[in-house]
C-alpha cells in the first residue's frame, strides 16, 4: 500500500494540471504534414444530435452486387455491413442494416422491383430480405439459405426468382420463385443437378415463364459450369451449353429476348480450389444463339463480361474485367457489327481509380465476372461494377467508368462518399494536437486526418505493404495494407508510430513518422519479422527519448530510445495488447490469450508477475482471426485515478473488469462475450465506455452484440448509446483529449464515426 500511496499523491499533482490549464485552452494548430489541407464540407456541421456520424476514407471491403431500380435508387452488397443505398445517383451512400431490420450483415445479391421503386430486395446467408419502404425498413420474407441472385420478370412483377442454395459454402444450388411480389418463396426446380453453384439468373422480358441460369464459381464454392434454361417458370431445366468451353458469362438481347449471348473461358478450372480459381487464362471466345440457346455461333476470339447495347442489336460491349490494366486486352470492347469485329473504346488506364492506383484495382468481384456487374433498371446506358474492394459506374457506354467510394478533397486528400465496409484495428488522437487522427484498418490500411476527420491522407508505407511474389512485387504496394497498432506522441506534435505489413501472415514492420506519416523511418531494430500489435508509451518518460512497448510474435518488447531499438523483456507467448500506467512509468502491463501480466519496475526482463485470475486465460492463434481467438483484448489504466486499471475479455463470459490496487484485485463491471474495447473520460472518470462487437473482421451475429455502452457512475449501470449505428458493432474507442465529449469508435463494416455525448461531467 506503500506504493498505492505513492503514486495517487502523485496523480493529484498531474491530474489537476490539464483542468487548470485547460479553462483558457485554444485549439492548436493543425499539424503540417508536408501538404496543404483542403477541407470539405465538415461532416459533423449540421449533424443529427446526439447521434454516431461516420468519417473514413471509403471503400475497403467485399462489395457483392450492385444495381439500380427503376427510378435510380442504387443498391450495393457488401459481404460484412450489409448493404448501403443512394438515392442521389451514386454522391453519397447510407447503409441499411440491423438499425433497418436486417440480421445477417453478408448481402450477397440485390434485387429490384421492375416497377416500384419502393420495392427492394437483398440475398443474404440467412434467406431474403424485402423492403416495401424504399430501405427504411427490412423483412425477411425467405428465412433460410444463401442466395446469390434475385431477378423478377419485367412482364410481370409478381413473379421474381431466386439462385437459392442450402449454405454458403454449399453447392445443391436450386431455384426457388415467388408469385406475390416477393411476399413468400418456394422452391421451383425439380430436376436440376445436385452440384451447381447459380450465379446468375436471367428472365425473358416477354415470358416470365421462360428464365436461364448460369452456374460455375463463386467465392466460397466451385459448382457445375453451365447454362440451363426452363420453359415452365423454373420447374424443368435443359442444359444448353454441352459442348461448349466453360461459360464465364451470359446475356439477353436487348431487342431481341430469343437471342442470347455468352462468353467463355479459354482456360481449365483447378478443380482443387473449392473457390474455382482458374489456371493459364490465355483469353475465351463469344458465342450467339438466335433460338434461345439450342444451338450456338462462334462470333469472335473474345471474351469478358456481357454488355449488349439497348438501341442497337448490333452493338455488343465486352468488359474484359479479369485481367490486370497492364494486359493489352484490358477495358471495355465494342463490336458494332453483331460481334465480328472489336475495337477497344474504354482504355482501363484512363479511368477513375479513386485513391488506390494498382493495377488490379479494376477486377472482377468474388464471385466471378457474372456476378461483378449490374444494371440500371432506370437508364440503359449505365453499368455498375462491384470488385472484392470498391464500386463504380459507367455512363457512357463504358468509354469510362468512375468510382462511387471517395472523393478527392486536395493533394493527397479523400473523404468518403459513404461507401465503406471496412475493418478497423485501431485509432489514436494527439494528445499534443488533438486534430490529427490516425486510424489502422485491414486492407486499406494507415489513414491521417489532420483536421479532426474532416477527410483523411494515405499514410501506407509502400515498402511496408509491398511484398515479392513469384519474381515480381505484389501486395498493396502502398494503396492499402494491414495497420494493426498506430500510437501518436503525446506531447510531439507529428511523431507517431505505425506497424504494417501488406497481409497478415506476412512479416510486419515497425516504422515511425516525425511528418505525421508522410514519411516513415523503419523503426523495427531487435524485433521479430512476425506479428505486431498494442503499442503503448510512458508519457512520463523523456520527450526526445520515449520509452515504448509492444507485442511481437505473441511475446513484449521495450524500447528506450524513442522506438529505434527493441530487446525482448516478457516472453509471454500470448500477449497482444501492452498499456503503461499514466502517472508511473514503473507500472507496466500486458495482456493477450496467455492472460495478464504486470510489472512494477518499468517492464524490465525478469519483473513480470502473471495476474492470478482465471477469468482471464484465453486460447486461439491471434485476435483477428474472426471469432476464434479470446484473451485480454485492450488494457486502458485510468487516466484520472491513480492504480486504477481497466481490461476487456473477449470471449464466453467475458467482459469488462476494474482494478483499484495495481491489478492485483479485480472487479467484474459488465459481462459480455464480446468485449473489445474501454475508453475513460479524462476529466470525469465515473464515465466510461466499453465497446462490444461479435464481428471482426468476417462478420457476426448482431444479435449477440451491444455496440457502445455508456456508464456515468463508474460502471454500476450501462446504456447503450448506438444511435446512428447501422449495426451494433463497436471495437477501437478514443476519446479526444481536448474535449471529452467527443468520442470516436470504430465500429466493423460501417467504419469509423464520431459522436458528440453532450455534457462530460453528467
Amino acid at each position: 500500500m506503500h506504493r498505492l500511496r505513492n503514486v495517487l499523491l502523485h496523480a493529484i499533482i498531474v491530474g489537476l494540471i490539464p483542468l487548470l490549464i485547460s479553462c483558457g485552452r485554444k485549439t492548436p494548430p493543425l499539424a503540417q504534414s508536408g501538404s496543404t489541407i483542403f477541407p470539405t464540407v465538415n461532416p459533423f456541421d449540421n449533424a443529427p444530435s446526439g447521434s454516431w456520424i461516420r468519417s473514413n476514407p471509403g471503400g475497403g471491403g467485399a462489395f457483392t452486387s450492385i444495381g439500380a431500380g427503376p427510378t435510380g435508387i442504387i443498391l450495393a452488397g457488401s459481404d460484412l455491413s450489409g448493404a448501403y443505398i443512394s438515392r442521389d445517383r451514386g454522391a453519397t451512400w447510407n447503409p441499411i442494416g440491423f438499425t433497418q431490420g436486417l440480421t445477417n450483415g453478408d448481402v450477397s445479391s440485390v434485387g429490384f422491383d421492375p416497377q416500384d421503386a419502393s420495392i427492394l430486395y437483398f440475398g443474404t446467408e440467412r434467406g431474403i430480405f424485402r423492403s416495401s419502404d424504399g430501405g427504411g425498413t427490412v423483412q425477411p420474407v425467405l428465412g433460410d439459405g444463401y442466395v446469390l441472385d434475385i431477378k423478377f420478370s419485367p412482364s410481370n412483377p409478381n413473379i421474381g426468382y431466386a439462385a437459392w442454395h442450402p449454405a454458403m459454402d454449399s453447392l445443391g444450388g436450386q431455384i426457388y420463385k415467388t408469385i406475390d411480389r416477393g411476399l413468400t418463396w418456394r422452391q421451383a426446380s425439380s430436376n436440376l443437378p445436385g452440384d451447381l453453384r447459380i450465379v446468375k439468373i436471367l428472365v425473358n422480358p416477354n415470358d416470365e415463364n421462360t428464365l436461364y441460369l448460369l452456374s460455375g464459381g463463386s467465392r466460397f464454392a466451385c459448382g457445375e459450369n453451365g447454362l440451363f434454361r426452363s420453359d415452365d417458370g423454373g420447374v424443368t431445366w435443359l442444359k444448353l451449353s454441352s459442348g461448349l468451353p466453360d461459360v464465364q458469362d451470359v446475356a439477353l438481347d436487348k431487342l431481341d429476348p430469343g437471342s442470347l449471348y455468352l462468353t467463355t473461358f479459354d482456360y481449365v478450372p483447378n478443380s482443387s480450389n473449392k473457390n474455382c480459381q482458374k489456371v493459364s487464362p490465355y483469353g475465351g471466345e463469344i458465342y450467339k444463339s438466335e433460338d434461345n440457346g439450342n444451338h450456338w455461333t462462334m462470333l469472335a476470339y473474345r471474351t469478358g463480361t456481357i454488355w449488349p447495347d439497348a438501341k442497337n442489336e448490333n452493338t455488343i460491349r465486352l468488359i474484359n474485367s479479369e485481367l490486370v490494366e497492364s494486359n493489352p486486352r484490358a477495358g471495355t470492347w465494342e463490336s458494332t457489327d453483331g460481334g465480328h469485329n472489336w475495337q477497344l473504346v474504354g482504355n482501363i488506364r484512363t479511368w477513375d481509380k479513386g485513391w488506390s492506383n494498382l493495377d488490379w484495382t479494376f477486377s472482377e468481384g468474388f464471385d466471378g465476372a457474372a456476378h461483378t456487374f449490374g444494371e440500371d433498371l432506370s437508364d440503359p446506358n449505365a453499368l455498375f461494377w462491384a470488385t472484392n474492394q470498391f464500386i463504380y459506374v459507367t455512363r457512357d457506354h463504358g468509354r469510362h467508368f468512375q468510382n462511387l467510394y471517395t472523393r478527392q478533397t486536395g493533394p493527397r486528400s479523400w473523404e468518403s462518399t459513404g461507401a465503406d465496409n471496412i475493418v478497423m484495428f485501431d485509432i489514436s488522437i494527439s494528445p499534443a494536437n488533438p486534430k490529427d487522427i490516425y486510424l489502422g484498418f485491414y486492407d486499406i490500411g494507415c489513414w491521417h486526418s489532420p483536421n479532426g476527420g474532416i477527410n483523411w491522407m494515405n499514410c501506407n508505407d509502400p515498402s511496408s505493404t509491398t511484398k515479392f511474389v513469384n519474381g515480381r512485387f505484389d501486395g498493396w504496394q502502398g494503396y492499402g495494407g494491414n495497420t494493426t497498432t498506430i500510437l501518436a506522441d503525446p506531447s510531439r506534435v507529428g511523431v507517431v508510430w505505425s506497424a504494417q505489413t501488406s497481409d497478415l501472415s506476412y512479416p510486419f514492420t515497425l516504422l515511425r513518422s516525425k511528418d505525421g506519416g508522410a514519411s516513415w523511418q523503419k523503426s523495427n531494430s531487435g524485433l521479430p519479422n512476425a506479428s505486431l500489435s498494442g503499442l503503448s508509451i510512458d508519457a512520463n518518460s523523456p520527450k526526445n527519448n520515449r520509452i515504448l512497448f509492444v507485442a511481437a510474435d505473441k511475446n513484449i518488447y521495450r524500447s528506450t530510445d524513442d522506438g529505434w531499438h527493441w530487446g525482448l523483456v516478457l516472453k509471454c507467448g500470448g500477449c497482444w495488447y501492452t498499456a503503461v500506467d499514466r502517472f508511473d512509468g514503473s507500472l507496466v502491463y500486458a495482456g493477450g490469450d496467455a492472460g495478464l501480466f504486470v510489472s512494477e519496475h518499468g517492464g524490465a526482463s525478469g519483473s513480470w508477475t502473471r495476474i492470478n485470475n482465471p477469468d482471464f486465460m484465453g486460447s486461439g492463434d491471434n485476435p483477428w482471426d474472426g471469432g476464434s481467438w479470446s484473451g485480454i483484448s485492450r488494457i486502458v489504466p485510468d487516466p484520472v485515478t491513480a492504480g486504477r486499471v481497466y481490461v476487456t475479455f473477449l470471449g464466453p463470459g467475458g467482459g469488462l473488469y476494474r482494478s483499484d490496487d495495481l491489478g492485483q484485485t479485480w472487479t467484474k463491471l459488465l459481462t459480455d462475450d464480446f468485449m473489445r474495447g474501454v475508453a475513460i473520460n479524462p476529466v470525469n472518470p465515473e464515465i466510461v465506455y466499453a465497446t462490444s462487437s461479435s464481428s471482426s473482421c468476417c462478420g457476426g451475429d448482431p444479435a449477440n452484440s451491444h455496440g457502445v455502452l455508456r456508464s456515468a457512475d463508474g460502471g454500476q449501470t450501462w446504456t447503450q448509446v448506438n444511435e446512428g449505428m447501422a449495426w451494433p458493432f463497436a471495437n477501437p474507442i478514443a476519446i479526444d483529449p481536448d474535449n471529452p465529449n467527443i468520442v470516436w469508435v470504430g465500429s466493423p463494416g460501417i467504419g469509423f464515426a464520431r459522436r458528440y455525448v453532450g455534457n462530460s461531467t453528467q
